[in-house]
């Protein structure tokens, strides 16, 4: 069954790529293209390949030239991306950035997560485009940088699944729970256990932002076995929270609730702070645990029903 173009395409679509700009300079003159179909060929002696359209204007450079440097755009590229890819023309392509050479002389993007500089082995002609073969002469990289992704016809991001960040996560986790173990030690009235406990999650939360948005970014990437151990210790909290609400109720402070799923809107409500990095610790911890009292707490003359 032959294959149509559209139906090809559209599989495409779903194969993510890695967004990279290929830059070359002949007789005297930059220039550049935006490019997903850069392919590793060998790794010893290291080579690359590029595909590249016979209509596009990098294609006589790049064989004239006989060098061409691929720059592995970093996340926050997509802009640059644009411009290569015919947002701009000729050398304005190149004035937005900082742009050096390494070895061959092709211009070399020096913010990039990584620059392949090659110098051109072969040509191999594809129907409308020619694989372009370079030997590596020279790489600089920066292992730390989150690559510039297109898929679906949109820029996206690569996500990192850091096993450093799960163990800073759980280190939060683990303050929690000793806040409100230590809290509910303390000889107080339940209203004042919940208030004291909201702030001290609050505060927690507030102090380890970066870490909580590092981990909930990655959080679908977490091991299975990782994330189970995580959600134990958060279950703990959860139970911990679940019977200072049960004796709240007891006692009359509290309406009737279901603990079980008032403690889970609690804690949504608290793990919500990591998304107002515009407000202090003490700020965001006072609103909370006064929003989250006013909504377990009886009001007077209520009935007390349990």
């Amino acid at each position: 069954m032959a294959i149509s173009a559209n139906d090809f395409r559209s599989g495409m679509r779903q194969l993510a790529a890695a967004v990279n700009v290929i830059t070359t300079v002949h007789a005297g003159k930059r220039a550049g293209m935006t490019a997903t179909a850069v392919m590793s060929i060998t790794a010893d002696p290291p080579q690359l390949a590029v595909a590249v359209n016979r209509s596009n204007a990098s294609f006589e450079a790049i064989g004239g030239s006989g060098i061409f440097a691929i720059n592995v755009l970093p996340h926050d590229h997509a802009d640059l991306a644009s411009r290569f890819a015919g947002g701009a023309k000729g050398d304005d392509r190149f004035a937005t950035t900082t742009w050096d050479t390494l070895t061959t002389g092709a211009p070399i993007l020096l913010d990039s997560a990584a620059v392949f500089d090659c110098r051109l082995l072969q040509t191999i002609d594809f129907s409308s485009h020619v694989l372009f073969v370079g030997q590596v002469a020279a790489i600089q990289v920066k292992p730390t940088s989150t690559p510039l992704l297109y898929m679906d016809g949109t820029w996206a991001s690569l996500v990192r699944a850091s096993a450093e960040d799960f163990d800073s996560y759980d280190q939060v986790i683990v303050q929690i729970d000793a806040a409100i173990t230590d809290v509910l030690a303390q000889p107080m009235r339940p209203t004042d256990h919940l208030m004291a406990f909201s702030r001290a999650f609050a505060d927690i939360s507030v102090g380890a932002i970066d870490v909580l948005r590092a981990f909930f970014a990655r959080e679908s990437f977490v091991p299975a076995a990782r994330l189970e151990s995580i959600n134990l210790r958060k279950r703990t909290v959860e139970r911990q929270l679940q019977g200072l609400l049960t004796r709240g109720v007891d006692a009359g402070e509290f309406v009737p609730l279901d603990p079980a799923a008032t403690a889970a809107a609690i804690i949504g409500m608290l793990n919500s702070v990591y998304r107002r990095p515009d407000l202090s610790g003490g700020e965001i911890s006072h609103q909370l645990s006064q929003l989250i009292v006013s909504m377990v707490a009886r009001r007077p003359g209520q009935p007390h029903h349990h």
